[in-house]
């Protein structure tokens, strides 16, 4: 959610398997919503499995900072293989670790001429410290052990990049307080690393590359948008391990909020030529379908470049990627080439009740397929305040479809959200009287199957 332009404009990856198979892979009719009526912000524009994969990676790319010298945390929460099947788990306990837990999301306009509501959770002047700590200790007592946060790449002047270069030091400082106060509660942070920053430099890498790229295939298409986003996401790590951050607080990175790539610009809107592409390999823009093989196997390279990067200097983090929750209206994400194919540690979906689909549509259309051997979680769940007329009626509906979801295999579940500071049209967390909160609750609810 609050991707740029994400409910109007987001054009999403097309689905190769069934295309190459000559298939529609579309459903029965279902009944169409609107979309959500937010005010969003628009923003501009060998598979590596071992650490010495990743390293290797680094190393020919010549383009990284060198490795930290300051030895690596561990994480507390990582994966194993149990009958066949993989599992998160605590690796101070040997639990099983089962992420149950919110967005924590705070929002604001982007600028005084631009009312467009954007992150503000953790940006200075924004940040709100208190609220934090008790948010994220209501969410502890109710059994919740996880939050999905944003670290802000665009708010105008004002994100985790300096405008004189690198990283902003008063935004890092908000990033490891809110860390401290997460490890103080007991709540576990799933980082995601939306974009390179608009400050900094980072975005310099790509933002201007060539005229055969535009929109959002310059971050994912482009060398210099594979470059910007390694370079941002391996100095904003190794700063956090420089200030001494609680690292095994992170429970991951997300590579960026719902991965997606721009149709209706070059080089996809292309009719003919030939396109050189971040992976080295070059498409015929005049072949139907170069195009899908050029947009998944440059996904695959980009979630591979981007983990690699990681893990170079965090080599016990747990890396994901996003894909967006779909209306009808909308084409739709295929994962499954990041399930099967990336070297991603788990994969996070987005699915919203009351969108006018069901969850065995959203499953479906994404073609979605469970790979016992990576976790897949339900990193933003929602509900519809047109569909659902009370808190009440939305919390027995996400109950029902999280039980539902079990059967799929899903291994998590994150309401969107718990206390996001605007009216819109999803319930949250604590709406009304907290019914939601209270009915998603572990301790309440144990067993999220059930």
């Amino acid at each position: 959610m609050y991707q740029s332009n994400l409910y109007k404009e987001v054009t999403l990856i097309l689905a190769i398997f069934l295309m190459a198979a000559g298939c529609n892979p579309r459903l029965p009719a279902e009944p169409t919503q609107p979309s959500p009526t937010t005010s969003v912000a628009t923003p501009s524009p060998v598979i590596p499995t071992s650490t010495t994969a990743a390293t290797t990676i680094l190393k020919a790319t010549a383009t990284e900072p060198s490795a930290p010298s300051q030895p690596a945390k561990e994480h507390r929460i990582g994966i194993r293989e149990v009958d066949g099947k993989a599992e998160f788990y605590d690796r101070m306990t040997g639990e099983r670790f089962i992420p149950r837990g919110y967005n924590y999301i705070q929002v604001a306009p982007m600028s005084a001429t631009n009312l467009g509501l954007w992150h503000a959770t953790l940006n200075p002047g924004f940040y709100d410290p208190e609220l934090a700590s008790e948010s994220l200790s209501s969410i502890h007592a109710a059994g919740y052990n996880v939050v999905r946060i944003f670290i802000d790449c665009c708010r105008e002047g004002n994100n985790a990049g300096d405008p004189k270069g690198g990283l902003s030091q008063p935004y890092l400082d908000n990033v490891i307080d809110f860390l401290h106060k997460a490890e103080d509660a007991g709540v576990f942070v799933l980082m995601v690393m939306d974009l390179s920053p608009a400050q900094g430099g980072y975005d310099d890498m790509w933002a201007h590359c060539c005229s055969m790229f535009d929109g959002e295939n310059l971050r994912y298409l482009t060398s210099g948008g594979n470059s910007a986003e390694r370079r941002f996401n391996f100095a904003f790590i190794k700063a956090l391990y420089a200030r001494d951050a609680p690292i095994d607080m992170i429970f991951g990175y997300d590579l960026n909020n719902e991965v997606h790539i721009s149709m209706d610009k070059p080089p996809l809107s292309l009719k003919a030529g030939k396109v050189a592409t971040a992976n080295g390999e070059s498409y015929d823009m005049g072949l139907p379908e170069d195009k899908p093989r050029m947009v998944v196997e440059n996904l695959v390279y980009w979630i591979d470049q981007q983990r690699a990067a990681i893990l170079a200097v965090d080599p016990t983090a747990l890396v994901t990627a996003s894909f967006p929750a779909i209306n009808p209206s909308q084409d739709f994400i295929n994962p499954t080439l990041a399930i099967y194919q990336s070297s991603a540690d788990f994969i996070d979906l987005h699915t919203y009740l009351g969108w006018g689909i069901s969850l065995q549509g959203y499953l479906r259309r994404y073609e979605f397929q469970d790979n016992p051997l990576k976790p897949v979680i339900l990193g933003e769940l929602g509900a519809s305040t047109w569909e659902y007329k009370s808190a009440d009626a939305a919390a027995e509906a996400l109950v029902k479809w999280q039980v539902e979801s079990c059967a799929y295999g899903f291994d998590g579940w994150l309401l969107w959200t718990y206390n996001v500071n605007m009216p819109d049209d999803l319930w949250h967390g604590d709406s009304e009287q907290a019914q939601i909160h209270a009915a998603l609750s572990p301790a309440a609810r144990p067993d999220p199957c059930e």
